[in-house]
């Protein structure tokens, strides 16, 4: 692999991991806010989950729209750093705390996030090291193409949830039917 494509292919699985992050979110950002508080940090909960939701869109925008700015790959790092942060927090602690990474999942915060430090860091110095160059158009043109996956995912797995409900449903009569309808004796 040369360094061109594994700066492509770094910058580019950063860009998809935060934005899927980024994205699930700002959908359940009330469990981000409640995992920041239970990190002993209720009084700034709700501007850091806001704060980090916009860091990971930022970071994400700026990869896209700018893939050879260093900023935003050091903007990823400290994210990675306070991931990995909290992990360790999360683990000196008694209860066990809800990930708030991708959205409400159901996993714990802890080792998880430690050991995808190396990950994260690694993948922002490979695109570092071979910065990619395409164009502001072309990054955009790709980050549209990715939100389009993500929502054709999103609807295949909302096709196969329908499928399983209408499976599973009960059948009942329908009572506006007259013939079906009872007639009071008189």
């Amino acid at each position: 692999m040369t360094s061109s494509v594994a700066g492509v292919v770094g910058q580019g699985a950063l860009i998809a991991i935060f934005l899927v992050a980024a994205l699930s979110k700002i959908l359940t950002h009330r469990a981000l806010t409640q995992t920041i508080s239970k990190l002993g940090f209720s009084a700034i909960a709700r501007p850091a989950a806001l704060f980090v939701i916009g860091a990971e869109l930022l970071a994400v925008t700026a990869m896209t729209i700018m893939p050879s700015a260093t900023w935003p790959r050091g903007l990823i790092a400290l994210l990675a750093l306070s991931f990995a942060g909290a992990g360790i927090r999360a683990l000196g602690l008694e209860e066990k705390i809800k990930c708030g990474c991708f959205g409400g999942g159901g996993a714990a915060l802890g080792w998880r996030q430690v050991l995808y430090l190396p990950l994260w860091l690694g993948l922002a110095a490979v695109a570092e090291f071979a910065p990619p160059s395409w164009s502001a158009d072309e990054g955009l043109a790709g980050l549209a193409a990715l939100l389009l996956a993500l929502v054709a995912w999103k609807l295949l797995a909302e096709i196969r949830l329908l499928r399983v409900l209408r499976g599973d449903r009960m059948v009942t009569p329908n009572p506006i039917r007259h013939e079906d309808a009872e007639v009071p004796a008189a």
